[in-house]
């Protein structure tokens, strides 16, 4: 065994990440024109992200500026800003003295050059790599001296659908923000109240945010049309110019797909199922009681209870056959003092969890319940999803119909989503779950410890995920990116491609709860988005600076743009956060500290019962944030089988204790052979037998 490394050089490796800061949005002005150091003469006062309604399957989200001119000259300006992901830029307005000026679609210029005073032009950036986020940049030349214009960039956003609220996320401004706003502030024109990070409006006019930060607005989702079902979308097409008299042969399309709002159940028994592994939160005990007290509040008051924690086990946090009243407080408080009691620990047995819930369910008598799990989504991959399934099923009688609802609280998952691939998804498709994304923290912050007002509609109308997603294409259709195997509840999912001949139709199948569902997406033209923008607020001919196009000052050069551009792909990646990761160094380091001591132990020890005993003995460890979630002993290499020493490795795994890294949302699987030598005449030794590169898998990377 080789000598244990420093624990020192190990943690320092864990916080390794991106080392680029996120700059974002920019605003740059001729430097040579401008020689002051610290000081730029154009400056923005005011940062808007104003949401004026939905329309559709788009929200029509304004972008509003203000700038002003501090010099005694004037001055150009080039503005860059970071849009939010698939936005389209379809509009641009300015106004001066309080009266606006909307403008009209442009041309782009071969060259860069000048303008007359007056004028503003705005064109939209693609991603420089897919799945960046999408920029505006926006120039406005000639700006007279002691000037304030505002400017309105007008953009379509598909947001994305959680139960009853409609969510749109506002990407960073970056941590570098000189001569940009101090603040921005989010309007919802489209709702009375409204929510930015799950913090209420409560009759404000504006919610405020840091700039550096991403948000979340969100308001309230209002049914359209009820015939759509469960699985929504949307066809739109952009035919390619075409001669004058003919038709176009060919275009482009972009397919919307969303999960709806779903039927609530109406059960007859809730169990909550609460995950109280080393991964979760430490508070998330107390978010999660504090948030399921307005659920158990607005539930029939006939309605029955029951509470179970679990991580590597499962344990029960009422008595044999107690199961009190929602309405019970006295037992709500016993079950919040059993949680506050316990204390979190590694693995995460959901299957156990799930048959203990099971048996306790029949012997309830229940033939309804909705079973809660709580948990922060980061469960073994190892574990096999059909397996969990049929231990559940097994435990339960023939006549009950259990619902399941995924309650998932992980920072890192509410910004981007749940995948198709993700554990969390694999498990809530092979039951038939619903997946709700929730910040329970939040939710307990908001109400100052009374029920969270909108929480319960919101979990109960959570839908399941959406698996075996499968497109139906004509064989003239061309997908950029191949489509993903399902849709997870919240996300929207928008598919690209291109056509040859007559605007193509395409047909969407999938699995929900197990049962087949389809739709058939109808094509609906879309006018092709404008090149450029350009307003004025003090040239009349706006024909004539159409027509010039957009342009570039000549002083704006190529490694400007070049910085410009890298400051909005960085604000599409994690805000600039270094983020930590684990590999194979710094798991043998902590399997020397931590594993192989003890497994020297249980060698020495087994040796005196059998001065045979010796071989190979496979450890496999699933790890999570930090957590080692599954442990398993392959102990087929033995000479022969000795259960005292088989269980003492077992324990040896379990003991395994890593930190986490930094904002780390991968799941690993270390799989790490250990060879035992009996004596023969000489000492016992023990050896490790690494595996090569494939000893430390990574088995999940969620999107930053």
């Amino acid at each position: 065994m080789p000598a244990t490394p420093r624990i020192v050089a190990a943690a320092a490796a864990l916080v390794l990440g991106a080392a680029a800061t996120a700059r974002a949005d920019s605003l740059h002005i001729d430097v040579q024109a401008n020689p002051e150091r610290n000081f730029t003469p154009v400056q923005e006062l005011s940062y808007e992200a104003i949401v004026a309604g939905v329309d559709g399957y788009k929200v029509d989200l304004r972008l509003r500026v203000a700038l002003h001119n501090a010099s005694k000259r004037r001055q150009d300006a080039v503005l860059s800003l970071a849009m939010p992901r698939d936005a389209e830029l379809v509009g641009l307005a300015v106004a001066r003295d309080g009266v606006w000026s909307p403008g009209k679609p442009a041309g782009v210029a071969a060259e860069p050059g000048h303008r007359a005073s007056g004028t503003a032009f705005a064109r939209a950036l693609a991603p420089a790599i897919a799945g960046d986020l999408p920029a505006a940049e926006v120039v406005v030349f000639n700006l007279d001296p002691e000037t304030n214009i505002q400017l309105e960039l007008q953009l379509k956003v598909p947001p994305r659908l959680r139960a009853d609220r409609w969510e749109l996320e506002l990407p960073s401004r970056g941590d570098d923000r000189w001569a940009l706003a101090p603040e921005r502030r989010v309007v919802v024109q489209a709702a009375p109240r409204f929510w930015l990070d799950d913090v209420a409006s409560d009759g404000a006019a504006y919610l405020a945010s840091r700039p550096e930060d991403r948000s979340v607005v969100s308001w309230p989702y209002k049914h359209v049309s009820k015939d759509r079902g469960i699985l929504d979308g949307h066809l739109e097409v952009l035919p390619d110019p075409a001669p004058p008299g003919k038709k176009a042969g060919s275009g482009r399309f972009r397919a919307y797909l969303r999960l709806g709002a779903a039927p609530p159940p109406r059960p007859d028994h809730v169990v909550v199922v609460l995950d109280r592994s080393r991964s979760t939160a430490p508070d998330l005990h107390r978010d999660a009681f504090a948030a399921l007290t307005g659920l158990f509040d607005e539930l029939p008051p006939a309605l029955t209870f029951d509470a179970i924690s679990f991580a590597r086990t499962a344990r029960p946090l009422l008595g044999d056959n107690e199961f009190p009243g929602v309405r019970d407080r006295a037992a709500r408080d016993r079950v919040a003092a059993a949680l506050d009691a316990g204390a979190r620990e590694q693995g995460t047995d959901l299957a156990a969890a799930l048959a203990l819930a099971g048996r306790r369910i029949a012997a309830r008598g229940a033939r309804r319940p909705l079973v809660v799990v709580i948990t922060d989504g980061m469960l073994p991959a190892g574990i096999d999803a059909q397996q969990i399934g049929h231990v559940f099923s097994d435990s339960l009688t023939r006549t009950t119909r259990p619902e399941l609802l995924f309650i998932v609280d992980e920072p890192m998952m509410l910004r981007g989503g749940i995948t198709p691939e993700h554990p969390i998804a694999g498990i809530a498709t092979a039951l038939g779950a619903r997946i709700s994304l929730e910040s329970l923290a939040q939710h307990a912050r908001r109400s100052g410890g009374e029920p969270p007002e909108g929480l319960t509609e919101a979990l109960l109308a959570a839908p399941a995920v959406l698996s075996d997603l499968e497109l139906q294409l004509p064989r003239r259709v061309t997908l950029d990116v191949p489509a993903p195997d399902g849709l997870v509840a919240g996300n929207v999912l928008v598919v690209r491609g291109s056509y040859t001949g007559a605007p193509p139709s395409i047909g969407v199948r999938g699995k929900l709860a197990g049962v087949r569902t389809s739709r058939t997406l109808r094509a609906v033209a879309s006018p092709p988005p404008p090149s450029a923008l350009v307003a004025s607020f003090g040239v009349s001919d706006l024909d004539r600076a159409a027509a010039d196009g957009f342009a570039l000052p000549p002083w704006f050069g190529l490694n400007q743009q070049r910085v410009a551009r890298l400051g909005i792909t960085w604000a599409g990646r994690g805000n600039g956060d270094e983020r930590g990761f684990l590999d194979e160094k710094i798991f043998r380091n902590y399997l020397g500290i931590r594993v192989f001591p003890r497994a020297r132990a249980c060698f020495n020890k087994a040796l005196t019962r059998d001065q045979q005993l010796g071989g190979k003995v496979v450890f496999e460890v699933e790890v999570g944030k930090g957590e080692v979630m599954l442990a398993r002993v392959d102990t087929a290499g033995l000479n022969h089988r000795e259960p005292g020493f088989e269980a003492c490795l077992l324990e040896a795994a379990w003991a395994l204790e890593i930190p986490a890294g930094r904002l780390d949302d991968q799941i690993y699987r270390l799989r790490y052979p250990v060879v035992f030598n009996a004596p023969a005449g000489g000492r016992p030794a023990m050896e490790d037998d690494p595996l090569g590169p494939g000893t430390v898998e990574r088995l999940l990377a969620l999107p930053r």
